[in-house]
């Protein structure tokens, strides 16, 4: 029974340093690091974001101790990436189907 409940532990353990690495309310240093930029990049792009109230980025919150919500980060950044991933798939539909260029 030993066994058994050693191995209960070890799933406990895993379970709640997964539970760690994927919380809902990042750091800016968290949030580097899930991007997997570098982080001069990074933290020069984020305060300049910052800068920008129109970017649309997500503003660090007070109540959860200047951090930022993860979801919206990351649903920002696909908002981001699939516009631009739009804009180049529709022109590569054109060059390959010769007929779509023509309306």
């Amino acid at each position: 029974m030993d066994a058994i409940a050693g191995t209960a532990e070890c799933m406990t353990d895993t379970a709640d340093h997964t539970d760690a690495r994927e919380t809902l309310w990042v750091t800016d240093a968290e949030l580097i690091r899930r991007s997997g930029v570098p982080e001069k990049i990074a933290r020069a792009t984020i305060q300049e974001l910052d800068r920008n109230r129109l970017s649309g980025f997500p503003q660090k919150q007070k109540i959860w101790g200047n951090r930022r919500y993860w979801p919206a980060v990351k649903a920002y950044f696909e908002r981001m990436n699939s516009s631009k991933m739009g804009t180049s798939d529709n022109r590569r539909d054109r060059h390959d189907r010769p007929e779509a260029a023509r309306y």
